[in-house]
């Protein structure tokens, strides 16, 4: 009964550790979000795709996907025009690697909506922190 009990024990106590990760990874990847989201609202690119990594993807719809900061930052549109809101549904962990699901919205700064939708976004940890290595949305709006 004794083993159980230091069993039961010790796999709580690993339990916590892990759930005390998950929080501090999701802490830190919405502190990322909230950088990332008033870099695009103020338009500032250069700022935007310092939170990708190196060799990152988006995927946008309707558009063949963006590999790298270079690219990203060429095909990205983000003039400081619109507003954009994250909204993070579930962040799972696996290591050095996360995965966040959300939901998304953009409107005019006069708070007339545009757009709102899904995405994906693939965390990896560098030495820099939490960075995007993949980004995959898609609108819930009809096709016009």
């Amino acid at each position: 009964m004794k083993q159980i009990l230091i069993l039961l024990t010790l796999l709580f106590s690993f339990a916590n550790v892990s759930g005390q990760e998950e929080v501090d990874v999701f802490n830190a990847i919405d502190s990322v979000n909230k950088k990332l989201v008033n870099c695009i609202n103020k338009g500032d690119i250069e700022c935007v795709v310092m939170y990708y990594t190196e060799n990152a993807v988006f995927i946008g719809p309707n558009m063949k996907p963006l590999v790298g900061r270079d690219e990203i930052k060429a095909g990205m549109v983000a003039d400081g025009t619109t507003l954009l809101t994250l909204q993070t549904d579930e962040i799972e962990v696996f290591g050095n690697t996360a995965n966040e699901l959300g939901t998304f919205t953009t409107s005019t700064k006069d708070s007339e909506l545009l757009d709102t939708g899904s995405y994906i976004f693939v965390w990896k940890k560098t030495n820099d922190g939490w960075k995007i290595h993949w980004e995959i949305f898609n609108s819930n709006l009809p096709a016009n």
